[in-house]
């Protein structure tokens, strides 16, 4: 190759380098409400080969065109909203737990009731907690050093709830639920079964989305909509989630 040619290479290589700085330019974006970790996924993907994008703090650095940058900055102003409030009812059904030793049982909850369901206000992306359950007398018998027979009452805590973590996206609303679910052992008065089950489910917003666990299976059955993902559980729960947004 000659001289000139490769003075010619040379010079294209430089004016296609040129041209990339000139159309290209280098902005942060800034974020309110969501974290960087959430919304980098979403950026690089929207940009794909037609530029790059890092996260610095809770802001995000881009590099690609500038009419490209701007319709980034649209797309993060639609989804870097304040976290909606929201209104979570849980209604369970269980008649599992019975006491017949005539001995008081004491109910407590961790949220408000109104009509017999459970309910607590939360943020959007918040993990909620709702828990209800009763302290329940554990009768046991010994014989004492002179051989008599003599019987003890303690209280055991009964419980059955769970973290609820939700996200909202139109009119769909998605739901992390980790619940633990305690029960009175039908085989031993005296003992305590206990029950966990994981599930990630979506379904419409303001309707009842039902949850049933039964032998290590769980669905969803809110027509359709809502989908199973993943779950771990024994014994029988049956769980309805509702949740609303709050003005």
């Amino acid at each position: 190759m000659s001289v000139r040619n490769l003075l010619n290479a040379a010079l294209t290589s430089m004016l296609i380098v040129f041209s990339a700085h000139v159309f290209a330019a280098t902005e942060v974006v800034p974020l309110n409400y969501r974290t960087s970790a959430d919304l980098l996924p979403v950026a690089k993907s929207f940009l794909g080969d037609e530029g790059t994008v890092s996260a610095y703090g809770n802001q995000l650095i881009v590099n690609a065109e500038s009419r490209k940058i701007e319709e980034l900055r649209a797309l993060i102003s639609q989804l870097d909203t304040a976290p909606k409030r929201l209104l979570i009812s849980v209604d369970t059904s269980d008649s599992a737990t019975r006491n017949s030793s005539g001995s008081p049982v004491i109910e407590y909850g961790t949220a408000s009731r109104e009509g017999g369901v459970q309910q607590v206000q939360t943020s959007e992306g918040t993990p909620a907690l709702i828990q209800v359950g009763q302290s329940v007398p554990l009768t046991s018998s010994s014989t004492d050093a002179y051989g008599y027979s003599r019987s003890d009452t303690e209280y055991r805590n009964v419980t059955q709830g769970f973290y609820v973590t939700a996200s909202v996206t139109g009119d769909t609303v998605h739901l992390s639920i980790s619940t633990n679910h305690d029960r009175m052992s039908q085989e031993r008065p005296d003992a305590v079964k206990v029950q966990s089950t994981d599930s990630q489910v979506s379904g419409r917003l303001g309707e009842w989305i039902t949850l049933a666990s039964n032998s290590n299976e769980s669905v969803a059955d809110q027509s359709g909509l809502a989908q199973r993902y993943s779950t771990q559980g024994r014994d029988d729960m049956i769980l309805r989630v509702k949740v609303e947004t709050l003005e």
